[in-house]
C-alpha cells in the first residue's frame, strides 16, 4: 500500500503562498532598487571629470586676532585654481584677514577665521544650517572643511604632525617622555605623497587624524610638515568632513589646499 501524503489544511496553504509572494516581492524589490553607494569608494582621491582653470572669487572670512597689532592685509580678488567644470561657477576661495588659510568651498557658505600668537591660524567653512563656530568650541563642527597651520609654535607642530609623520611621533616622544597621545586608529586610509605630505581618509566612526572625524561622515584631509624651503618647521592639515554626496568637493577642496604649497596629487593607482 502506498502510504497518504498528509493534508494540509487549507488556511495552512493560503499562508504558504502569501509566504512565497512575499520573498518574491523581496527578491524583485532588492533587484530593483539599488544598493547604497559606499562611504568611502575604493579611490577616494580619483577626480569624475575633467579639470578646467578659473578664477574664483576670493572672500575674506570674519577674523579674530591674538595680537592686537594684527590688522587685515590687501587680498587678490581672485585666485587661479584648477577645479571640475561643474564645481566652476559655484565655489570660492574663503581666506583669514591676513591671508595665511585658504580653502575652497561653495560660495554661499558661512566662515571664521582665527589669526593666533606665534603665527598660527585656523579657517573654519560651514556650510548653511550650521552654526558659527566660538572659538572655544572649534571641535564641534560637525560638518565643513577646517583648516589650520602651526605657525612659529614647534610644540605645536610636533603635537599636530605625530599621529602621521614618524620622525614627528619620534620627536614628541623625546621632547615630552610618553607617545603621541593623538594616534589614529588603523582603520584610517593614508597615501604617503612625499616626505612631506600624507593624504587620508577616515572612515564614518573614526576617529583618525581629520578635524573634525569619528561621526557618521567620512573626512578627507591632508597634512604637511617640514616643508621643504620653510622657514621653520609648522604643521598645515586640511580636513574637509561632508556627507559622501559631497566627495567630489572633499577631493577638489583638498587637491587644492596641497597646490596651494606646490603639491600635486599623485593619480590613483
Amino acid at each position: 500500500m502506498h502510504a497518504r501524503p498528509p493534508r494540509v489544511s487549507h488556511r495552512a496553504a493560503i499562508l504558504a503562498l502569501l509566504g512565497l509572494g512575499a520573498a518574491s516581492i523581496a527578491v524583485v524589490a532588492a533587484l530593483l532598487v539599488p544598493s547604497p553607494s559606499p562611504a568611502v569608494p575604493a579611490q577616494p582621491w580619483a577626480v569624475q571629470s575633467p579639470l578646467v582653470v578659473a578664477n574664483l572669487p576670493v572672500v575674506p572670512c570674519p577674523t579674530s586676532y591674538g595680537i592686537p597689532s594684527s590688522r587685515d592685509v590687501d587680498l587678490p580678488r581672485f585666485v587661479r585654481t584648477d577645479l571640475s567644470s561643474a564645481l566652476a561657477s559655484t565655489v570660492s576661495v574663503f581666506t583669514d584677514g591676513l591671508g595665511t588659510l585658504d580653502v575652497v568651498a561653495p560660495t554661499t557658505w558661512g566662515c571664521t577665521a582665527l589669526d593666533g600668537v606665534a603665527g598660527s591660524s585656523t579657517l573654519v567653512v560651514y556650510p548653511p544650517g550650521e552654526p558659527r563656530p566660538t572659538w572655544g568650541h572649534v571641535t564641534a563642527v560637525h560638518s565643513g572643511i577646517l583648516a589650520t597651520q602651526t605657525g612659529a609654535c614647534a610644540g605645536c607642530s610636533i603635537e599636530t604632525a605625530c599621529p602621521l609623520f614618524p620622525v614627528a611621533a619620534r620627536e614628541y616622544a623625546a621632547l615630552y617622555r610618553t607617545g603621541c597621545r593623538h594616534a589614529v586608529r588603523g582603520e584610517e586610509l593614508r597615501t604617503v605623497v612625499s616626505g612631506s605630505t600624507v593624504l587620508f581618509v577616515d572612515p564614518p566612526g573614526v576617529l583618525g587624524s581629520g578635524q573634525p572625524s569619528g561621526g557618521s561622515l567620512a573626512a578627507y584631509g591632508a597634512m604637511l610638515w617640514h616643508l621643504p624651503g620653510a622657514r621653520q618647521p609648522s604643521a598645515w592639515l586640511d580636513t574637509c568632513t561632508l556627507p559622501s554626496s559631497d566627495q567630489a568637493l572633499c577631493v577638489l577642496s583638498v587637491r587644492a589646499f596641497l597646490a596651494r604649497h606646490g603639491v600635486a596629487v599623485p593619480p590613483p593607482r
